[in-house]
């Protein structure tokens, strides 16, 4: 099921980034990819649905590819020029999702991938602003927002250059020009005392959207459901019994998107996972989120 699911995430990105989210529709994508309607919703509740987890999904591999790399044994400097070199392969790669990515940023009008993507942007800043920070130190404080915008700003203009235009550079000398404008102005300001823009010696003290929004139950669930999706996938359960627990989480994850919950479902479905150690956190969680006692 999961080979299905992941091959018609890709079919999908391609009608997405060729002909735009919103007109394509559930049949194009089950006439492209070669299966009925009916067996599409055996995956996905709904195309917005499939919209979510294609952005889970490359979230994911992103994620896990910059956590892989801060591991290394490397300078904060190093680490952080091979992320930028790693986030650009990552999206020359995978040029359709980007595009994707970028059109349904400005356009979606999806309640819940909007504070997915508000919740990824405002990851992306944090992580710059921990990487400027452990190369400089904490004396740049008061002008890390300046210095982040510029950074994004940059590498924004890159991502046109590269992914959306195709122009080919040497993606070394890129990391390492990103890393010396970011040099030039931690200099300007520490050197010759220019004043910042953006007052504040923290990211949430300007971008606060993501911040100020509640995540509801519904959302909370959802989430640690994703989570305990991964677990699942990286545990070393037969292929057999993963794919069971699998389609129990994507069950109880369409029933999330629901306007209701029907708790004594999840109640009822969440006893298959009793004595996975790994996951008792996430079961307690969920329990404390819908107000149920796990059973």
């Amino acid at each position: 099921m999961k080979q299905r699911r992941m091959e018609m995430i890709e079919c999908a990105i391609k009608l997405f980034a060729e002909k735009g989210y919103q007109s394509t529709s559930v049949q194009d994508i089950v006439s492209k990819y070669g299966i009925s309607k009916g067996a599409f919703y055996n995956y996905f509740s709904s195309k917005e649905e499939l919209l979510l987890a294609i952005f889970q999904h490359y979230s994911d591999k992103i994620y896990q590819k910059m956590n892989e790399i801060q591991e290394e044994k490397l300078s904060p400097r190093e680490i952080m020029k091979k992320q930028i070199i790693g986030q650009f392969e990552f999206f020359i790669e995978h040029r359709d999702f980007i595009v994707m990515y970028f059109r349904e940023q400005n356009q979606s009008i999806n309640k819940e991938l909007r504070q997915f993507l508000a919740k990824n942007s405002f990851q992306a800043l944090k992580n710059t602003e921990k990487s400027i920070t452990s190369i400089y130190g904490d004396k740049i404080h008061p002008f890390i927002c300046d210095i982040i915008l510029a950074c994004e700003g940059i590498k924004n203009s890159y991502i046109k250059l590269t992914v959306f235009d195709g122009i080919i550079v040497d993606l070394q000398r890129l990391a390492e020009f990103i890393l010396k404008r970011i040099d030039d102005m931690v200099k300007g300001f520490l050197e010759n005392g220019e004043e910042p823009i953006v007052k504040g010696s923290k990211i949430e003290e300007f971008i606060c959207d993501y911040k100020k929004k509640q995540i509801s139950p519904h959302e909370k669930v959802k989430e640690l459901l994703h989570v305990m999706e991964k677990e699942i996938d990286r545990s070393h359960y037969p292929n057999s019994k993963k794919e069971e627990l699998l389609d129990i989480i994507h069950f109880l994850l369409n029933e999330t998107n629901k306007k209701e919950i029907k708790t004594y479902i999840f109640q009822g479905m969440l006893t298959h996972f009793n004595g996975i150690q790994v996951l008792e956190k996430y079961l307690t969680e969920i329990a404390y989120q819908l107000k149920i006692d796990l059973l």
